[in-house]
């Protein structure tokens, strides 16, 4: 008897002990067990979303994404490993060696990235088990050693990492989809009905402000300019000073180096930094017409001397403008509030970041108006002891060139879901600088300089340009160099009603100091192909 309930009792514990297990693996572990199984007779492929394309405002494309692949080895399933050293060497361009080492080791690696369809199937017809691709993306460029510094790039895995592919790279990014095939006992991959898939979702194309020919205008110019005065890089802005919108942006640099100079760098503006100086002159009451003594091209500031480039005698203020006299504009500023002057370089944008959508802009460095003394005012009034970045100085005479009004900069024009307007730029009015009539002013003053001052290279015949010449020492060790220095121009044109505004630097020219002679040609030279272009328009229209 007590062996028979004994038994019944092992019978039920075993039983109890099978059914449980059995709840345990149905029940409990369901979600895991069937992914077991899935993983066993399904395949899930990866379906990569592509990346947005990027367009100038004509629609010209920039930045596109082609369908490619990526070849991988598994070495452990290949039945003859010679043959495939043999194959992946010769197909793949790597030494034999290298690639025998990677199979013995039996890892898994990447054979080669970023291939074609005819690429793939190649790899694929050496029917070797091991050898299997991923779907991939390839990114092209439209001239990209005009465009480079601009778009930037992307990374190995389709994210930006410079230019606009990184600001705009959230904006661009697909949503990667998938799609799961059936795998029999062989391995072999198959569709079945009503395989589960969702398809992928292309990222966001952007169409820019840059206009691709004026691009290309003002890259060839730089370059140019570049080589002829042998100097360490240049930098140039095209720029609608109505809107604000960015036409054209280039930096070419003599060691190849993609770096966007216009934002990311900063330096003491020299001359062109008298736009502000002669602006707050106007509105303090001082004339066109007024006589200014230069003191023969000298002038002392608490034991400091400030030089002119020559004598230019006793000059009016108009005409101390056209010939860039330092010594002129320290007399003029001892007269100054310097807590007004100081906020209207802020009004101007100086010191301050514009807002534009790309990364790494500089801000700039301003003085502290309390802490500076008599002298550094002196040097500050002619562009000395303060730093800005191209953009800032470009956008600095936009608003006197948009009558009187600052504007935001603007480089993406629209976005586009598929055919849907997901967003459109639109002109942004930061603040109103000065009043119309004293921006007309300062624009017949500038006119001046390129008429009878220092930036009668820049002229172009047959329409007016109201520009700036700025030639800055550098400091170097300390002191500022006689031998190293930045020269930039900044003018527009027409200049009663401008329709382009154009910023030019070059970064140590060594065969000239003077911005007079190396960058004021340069700025007539793209004016004028641009003036022919605008010509032709109008004759087709």
């Amino acid at each position: 008897m007590k062996r028979t309930k004994l038994f019944n009792f092992s019978i039920f514990f075993v039983s109890f002990g099978f059914f449980f297990y059995l709840f345990y693996i149905q029940c409990v572990r369901h979600r895991y067990y069937d992914e077991k199984a899935k993983n066993q007779h399904e395949k899930k492929f990866v379906l990569i979303g592509s990346r947005g394309n990027i367009y100038d405002r004509n629609g010209c494309p920039l930045a596109m994404s082609q369908q490619c692949f990526t070849i991988f080895c598994t070495p452990r399933y290949s039945r003859n490993k010679e043959l495939l050293v043999d194959n992946l060497s010769i197909l793949s361009g790597k030494p034999k060696m290298r690639i025998r080492e990677l199979v013995d080791k039996g890892d898994f690696f990447w054979v080669e990235t970023k291939v074609a369809l005819e690429r793939r199937d190649q790899y694929l017809a050496c029917g070797d088990e091991s050898v299997g691709y991923t779907h991939d993306l390839n990114r092209q460029y439209s001239m990209p050693e005009v465009f480079s510094s601009l778009i930037g790039k992307c990374g190995s895995d389709n994210r930006g990492i410079e230019g606009l592919e990184l600001q705009l790279n959230d904006v661009l990014t697909g949503k990667s989809g998938f799609a799961i095939y059936q795998k029999d006992p062989t391995g072999d991959i198959f569709p079945y009905h009503d395989h589960p898939e969702k398809n992928p979702r292309p990222g966001r194309d952007v169409y820019l402000t840059i206009d691709y020919q004026l691009q290309a205008i003002l890259h060839a110019n730089l370059r140019i300019a570049m080589v002829k005065e042998d100097a360490k890089y240049a930098a140039g802005l095209i720029i609608d000073p109505g809107t604000g919108e960015l036409l054209a942006m280039v930096n070419v640099d003599c060691d190849g180096d993609q770096r966007n100079h216009a934002l990311c760098d900063e330096f003491e503006p020299g001359s062109t930094f008298k736009l502000v100086t002669m602006t707050y002159a106007l509105l303090e009451g001082v004339s066109e017409d007024d006589l200014i003594d230069t003191e023969g091209g000298k002038l002392n500031v608490a034991g400091h001397t400030i030089h002119d480039y020559r004598d230019y005698g006793i000059v009016t203020f108009k005409q101390a403008i056209a010939h860039s006299s330092n010594v002129a504009m320290v007399k003029i500023s001892q007269q100054f509030d310097r807590q007004d002057f100081f906020l209207m370089m802020r009004d101007f944008g100086l010191g301050q970041t514009s807002g534009i959508e790309f990364p790494g802009e500089v801000k700039g460095r301003l003085p502290v108006s309390e802490e500076i003394n008599d002298v550094e005012f002196a040097t500050l009034v002619f562009g000395q002891g303060l730093t800005v970045n191209l953009l800032q100085l470009a956008f600095a005479y936009q608003s006197i060139a948009n009558g009187g009004a600052l504007n935001k900069p603007i480089i993406v024009q629209e976005i586009k879901d598929g055919n849907k307007v997901v967003y459109l730029a639109k002109p942004l009015r930061v603040r109103r600088v000065v009043d119309r009539e004293t921006a007309d002013r300062v624009t017949k003053m500038l006119c001046g300089v390129v008429e009878d001052g220092s930036g009668v290279d820049a002229a172009v015949s047959g329409v007016e340009v109201a520009g700036k010449t700025g030639t800055a020492q550098k400091v170097v060790n300390g002191r500022y160099s006689n031998t190293s220095v930045i020269t930039t121009f900044v003018g527009y044109f027409p200049a009663d009603s401008p329709d382009y505004l154009i910023a030019i630097m070059l970064d140590e020219p060594k065969r000239g100091l003077w911005a007079s002679r190396i960058v004021a040609p340069v700025f007539r030279s793209i004016a004028q192909s641009i003036y022919h272009i605008d010509a032709q328009r109008y004759a087709v229209n």
